[in-house]
């Protein structure tokens, strides 16, 4: 019965990655459109459903102690699916936690490059936004050109930008 309860949560857990999935889909579109309060409601809908994936692992780890007190085995020690598929001898059942653990895997797999790709989206308006503000709160071309270093003046006025100038 143990196993069928690490299934359920290992399930649990993949639908609760797949919405994840769904909000980073739709966090793509919306740092596309540059909407920042649609951004917001995401990230909060992404706050939710994290606290649902610690729930539903918790509720893993418990399923897993109790598949292992049911087994005669008292260890603390954590197991990972793949040792719990060796004390599985259940064909029916080792095959369905396999095909659980699948399901996962190929779940996380997904919101990882989905991640990856929000963050290269991110980094790429950080970037923009650092290079507008250079292009407004920088010094004016002449001062890139080269110029003599004894023949040059050495106040420290010109090194205003374009908001540093006096109205």
């Amino acid at each position: 019965m143990s196993v069928q309860q690490v299934i359920v949560t290992m399930d649990q857990l993949n639908g609760a990655y797949s919405e994840m999935i769904q909000a980073g889909e739709e966090k793509q579109q919306v740092i596309i459109k540059n909407d920042i309060q649609a951004l917001t409601q995401i990230m909060t809908r992404e706050t939710r459903l994290l606290k649902q994936i610690a729930e539903y692992d918790a509720e893993r780890e418990e399923a897993m102690q109790a598949f292992l007190r049911e087994k005669g085995i008292r260890s603390k020690l954590q197991l990972t699916i793949t040792e719990m598929t060796r004390l599985v001898f259940e064909p029916e059942e080792k095959q369905s936690l396999i095909d659980a653990q699948k399901r996962l895997t190929e779940t996380l797999v997904a919101l990882k490059n989905i991640n990856q790709i929000n963050k290269e989206l991110i980094d790429q308006s950080l970037a923009f936004i650092d290079y507008s503000l250079n292009l407004v709160v920088s010094r004016p071309e002449d001062d890139m050109l080269y110029k003599n270093p004894a023949q040059q003046k050495t106040t420290g006025g010109n090194n205003r930008g374009f908001f540093d100038a006096r109205a």
